[in-house]
């Protein structure tokens, strides 16, 4: 240690009052110099008589007889490493106390575990025509009952049990044409009725569906892959636990949420409902994407009705 914290003298101080007692002035008289008291410039003063060091000693016990051993400690380090676990599990299995495995994690620099395995490369695809894939998801969102601080700026008062709306969207995976619709729950009827209000859009638009993509809510279970037989749509899942997989219809969700949903004061549900055309319009024809080179979704369609079907 070169310096305490709360050392009163720094380093040049106490050899410039070693000098000044070498020198013939008082301990006192060279204490009130440098500002310190006499029993301070005492005690540097006989250790420079003594040719010791004018820097702090460490504050560190001689021995610590209660200091875990180096065999524990490599033990310790050795599960961490093996096990990847925190301090309890790790003091479980050496018969260790967790207080005591953290404290040799930290003083050893690898009390954070780092990520558990290494992070996956992101496989981008895009789907060569428009149609060809279709990605499908639904977003709870909080009904709007009354106005709320937003609009009234009143915080301390909530609208309590106001109850959800189910946000249904739909994504091409080619063209990343939106289309969304909300519903009051998110059931198997709810479902099937946005698959059948997708499939007109798309059509409207020239584009035939050929298979969705979704997870594996409830519904989306057996009626669902009836439905979308029934249209001649073919049904494709998400990988369990991964929602990357449906990644491009969690961040048209998020854009929604950002645009729509949550970027106005509205007054009650029937005015936010309202809004949410033009926020589609205004995506597909005007919103440039980085994924089509600066285009929008509809640019990017550009197909006269039939090409794709």
């Amino acid at each position: 240690m070169d310096l305490h914290a709360n050392a009163v003298l720094t380093v040049r101080q106490r050899q410039r009052l070693a000098d000044l007692v070498a020198a013939g002035v008082t301990i006192t008289a060279a204490a009130l110099v440098v500002g310190c008291s006499r029993q301070t410039a005492s005690k540097w003063v006989n250790r420079r008589r003594r040719g010791e060091s004018l820097r702090d000693r460490s504050s560190r016990p001689h021995r610590s007889p209660g200091r875990t051993s180096r065999a524990v400690e490599q033990a310790i380090l050795r599960a961490r490493a093996e096990l990847r676990e925190g301090p309890h599990v790790i003091g479980w299995a050496l018969g260790v106390a967790a207080s005591t495995v953290h404290a040799v994690l930290r003083r050893h620099g690898v009390s954070r575990l780092s990520r558990r395995s290494p992070k996956e490369e992101t496989v981008r695809y895009e789907r060569a025509v428009p149609g060809e894939l279709v990605h499908v998801d639904c977003k709870k969102l909080g009904r709007i009952v009354k106005p709320g601080h937003r609009v009234t700026g009143d915080r301390s008062r909530r609208a309590g049990n106001a109850g959800w709306q189910y946000l249904y969207v739909a994504i091409d995976d080619h063209s990343r044409l939106g289309f969304a619709s909300v519903y009051p729950d998110e059931t198997a009827e709810s479902s099937t009725a946005f698959l059948a209000e997708l499939v007109r859009f798309y059509g409207a638009h020239g584009i035939a569906v050929e298979r969705v993509l979704t997870d594996n809510g409830a519904c989306c279970k057996r009626r669902w892959a009836e439905a979308c037989a029934a249209y001649g749509v073919a049904v494709k899942k998400t990988r369990a636990y991964r929602p990357q997989t449906n990644g491009k219809a969690e961040r048209f969700i998020r854009t929604l949420l950002e645009r729509w949903a949550y970027a106005y004061p509205y007054a009650h549900e029937p005015e936010r409902l309202k809004a949410l055309p033009a926020t589609l319009d205004f995506y597909n024809r005007f919103r440039p994407h980085r994924a089509l080179g600066g285009l929008a979704p509809l640019q990017r369609v550009n197909n006269l009705p039939g090409t794709y079907s």
